[in-house]
């Protein structure tokens, strides 16, 4: 409960002001940028794998794991997470793409990784310059994240699909 408080708390924040807060003041390494997108990203996931394991927790199964003696790790790791992982699964890989969306646009401002290592973001920011004379310059780096986080989309469709009952299109 105390957890889920703390995730309320997190989400009432602007996920990109607190980012660009985390990335300012402890630096824009490639470490400090993928633990600032992850404390920023860490409440949906967790709020969606506590609704589920509420949800399965009084189910048929469990109860039938109960009845045999099954210990909670047991019933936990063994019952109710692979029955839980599918939208858990299709969540991760939106939050996927939310995070390349995160990575580009502080790498497009100038507070991502910094050079020799390769931003897109970072790419495209320095090829605003040259769109009239080299539009392909700007385009590939665009293109490549979208192409990225389309097909992470359509992955994350194709395992609702495959993995939900109904598709999940109830």
């Amino acid at each position: 409960t105390v957890l889920m408080r703390v995730a309320e708390a997190f989400q009432t924040l602007p996920n990109f002001l607190l980012l660009l807060v985390l990335v300012v003041v402890f630096g824009s390494t490639l470490a400090t940028v993928t633990v600032a997108i992850g404390i920023v990203s860490w409440p949906a996931p967790a709020r969606l794998t506590r609704a589920e394991f509420l949800s399965l927790r009084n189910r048929e199964f469990v109860q039938a794991g109960r009845t045999l003696g099954m210990r909670d790790l047991r019933l936990i790791f063994g019952e109710i997470l692979p029955n839980a992982l599918p939208p858990l699964l299709v969540e991760s890989s939106m939050r996927f793409s939310y995070s390349v969306f995160l990575v580009a646009t502080l790498g497009y401002l100038g507070l991502g990784v910094q050079p020799p290592s390769p931003d897109w973001g970072l790419q495209i920011n320095e090829a605003r310059n040259f769109f009239q004379i080299a539009p392909w310059v700007l385009l590939f780096p665009a293109c490549t994240i979208a192409v990225l986080v389309v097909s992470t989309n359509l992955m994350s469709d194709g395992l609702r699909q495959i993995m939900l009952p109904g598709g999940g299109r109830d």
